[in-house]
């Protein structure tokens, strides 16, 4: 923490607050506190971010379905609408400046029967009101565009502005721009205590570290309604909202090329789900997913058991609606190669809390960030941003970059680019990862970059390394060596990610395992 720091660029500043380590503390890395930090990095403001995970995107922003939303769905008027909208047009650029992944592969609202019409008639009108393109299509319109759509299709919506992204990828690629940039960022950071502080606020972490700062961003997460109630009268409820989702292996991308959901329904096995869907990725799976189960801790995204048959009881139905079905007639369960799980940091407002707290000045909430939050969030952190400016009046940082250095994935470079590589680097020869083909090279600067990989998931995120077939069977002995290498860990130091979920166990550990059965 740089002590020595002053505030000297802000206009009108009293001796009283020089006592501001911080002009901007940012509570939570997920999408909207990473778009904030970066937002805020154009200006000359000394900005921290507070991340209680062991990583940032360690939250709701990593849990979630990968789609960029086209906006049709949220009710017209509320702040879901309005940010879903402006985030969604924002994705070009931003994906283009940070080198991140990003297709406009469409969203298809799928009807099996004249009730699914009638939603799709509605979600038209939704997305009129919201500015939003959408298309009706019935059966014939379908079998021209998607040939081998299944029997019982009998119509759908078409949203062409719909995407895809790799949500921990966008997140890490904004929270990397920022930390270049000068934001600093504190992990395994969880906040206990805000207090108000002449003009600002003091904050104590869990572990007794000391922030003080002028402003605070309230961005987090399943945890916002915490912190809220901390300095106002005016609380709210998070209310976690679990989805579970199934991956697929690369084989299936060749017959899914755009996000289809159908309407909102009841599963089979029980629950709801806001729209069951199968969706492309950008880097070559295929997400089936998700359910949505009301959960009461801010931090469960474990997937059950329960979660995972709500899913394939439900593909089992669904499947035969799908293009997919011509080449697989059923629903190939030995596809599935992982699961995972998010919480959706749902409020007791039904909207998001956006804005500052009228009896608490320089607390400003972006809470309730539910689905379209990944859309959204590019959007929500630009106004974070702009409430904070309006209130400071900072010079602009002239020496700001929006971009960021990026290595090639060694799976996608060509093989004159592959040739190039291992002349400049040899740690490009070597292949860790043979299932997503990660090298040596990609998995060390990882671990170098900007808030880099401290944990065997946190390069997971970053490469991609143990994310196939074998999720992990044969690289990750490896990518615990380099993480020794590189960080001068203790083979019984590394993590899975983070705290103390240890890869390896000594023999003086083995009381544990008894003492616990």
């Amino acid at each position: 923490m740089a002590n020595h720091f002053i505030i000297s660029h802000l206009d009108a500043v009293g001796e009283e607050d020089l006592r501001f380590m911080w002009d901007v503390v940012v509570v939570g890395a997920g999408v909207c506190g990473a778009a904030a930090a970066r937002a805020l990095a154009r200006y000359k403001l000394k900005v921290a971010v507070l991340e209680k995970g062991s990583d940032v995107c360690a939250g709701a922003s990593r849990g979630n379905s990968a789609m960029v939303h086209g906006g049709f769905d949220p009710d017209p008027g509320t702040l879901k609408a309005i940010y879903n909208v402006r985030g969604n047009r924002m994705f070009d650029d931003l994906c283009e400046e940070l080198e991140v992944p990003f297709e406009r592969s469409g969203t298809l609202i799928l009807a099996t029967n004249e009730k699914d019409m009638e939603e799709v008639h509605r979600l038209h009108e939704k997305g009129e009101a919201n500015g939003v393109p959408t298309i009706v299509m019935d059966r014939s319109a379908l079998l021209e565009r998607w040939p081998t759509m299944g029997e019982g299709a009998v119509g759908a919506l078409f949203c062409p502005s719909g995407g895809i992204v790799c949500p921990y990828t966008l997140v890490i690629a904004m929270c990397e721009n920022a930390a270049r940039n000068g934001v600093e960022f504190f992990l395994n950071t969880e906040v206990s205590e805000i207090a108000p502080l002449n003009g600002g606020w003091h904050l104590t972490t869990k572990d007794g570290q000391a922030f003080d700062t002028r402003i605070v961003l309230n961005c987090a997460g399943t945890h916002a309604d915490q912190l809220n109630n901390m300095v106002s009268t005016d609380h709210f409820k998070i209310l976690p909202r679990f989805g579970a989702h199934l991956i697929m292996d690369r084989e299936y991308i060749k017959w899914v090329d755009t996000t289809i959901t159908q309407t909102p329904t009841t599963l089979p096995t029980g629950g709801h789900t806001k729209g069951m869907g199968i969706m492309p990725s950008v880097d070559g799976t295929v997400i089936l997913g998700c359910d949505a189960v009301d959960y009461t801790d801010p931090d469960d995204v474990a997937t059950t058991s329960k979660s995972i048959d709500a899913i394939v009881d439900y593909f089992k139905t669904f499947w035969k609606y799908l293009p997919i079905s011509a080449v697989y007639p059923n629903f190939p369960v030995e596809g599935v190669i992982n699961a995972y799980g998010g919480l959706r940091p749902h409020s007791d407002r039904d909207d998001y809390i956006i804005g500052e707290v009228p009896d608490a000045p320089g607390f400003i909430n972006a809470a309730g960030i539910e689905s379209p939050g990944l859309t959204a969030g590019p959007a929500i952190g630009e106004h974070l941003a702009e409430l904070v400016v309006e209130k400071l009046s900072p010079e602009k940082n002239e020496a700001y970059r929006p971009g960021r250095e990026v290595l090639k994935p060694f799976r996608t470079m060509t093989e004159d680019e592959r040739k190039n590589a291992i002349a400049e680097n040899p740690d490009y020869a070597k292949i860790v990862c043979r299932c997503e083909q990660v090298t040596e090279a990609e998995i060390r600067d990882a671990i170098r970059r900007p808030v880099g990989a401290r944990s065997v998931s946190a390069v997971k995120m970053r490469t991609r390394a143990g994310m196939g077939r074998c999720q992990g069977g044969f690289c990750q002995s490896r990518v615990v060596e380099i993480l020794c290498e590189e960080l001068h860990l203790s083979p019984l130091e590394v993590t899975q990610s983070g705290k103390e979920s240890y890869i390896l166990l000594d023999k003086s550990c083995s009381h544990r395992f008894k003492e616990d059965t």
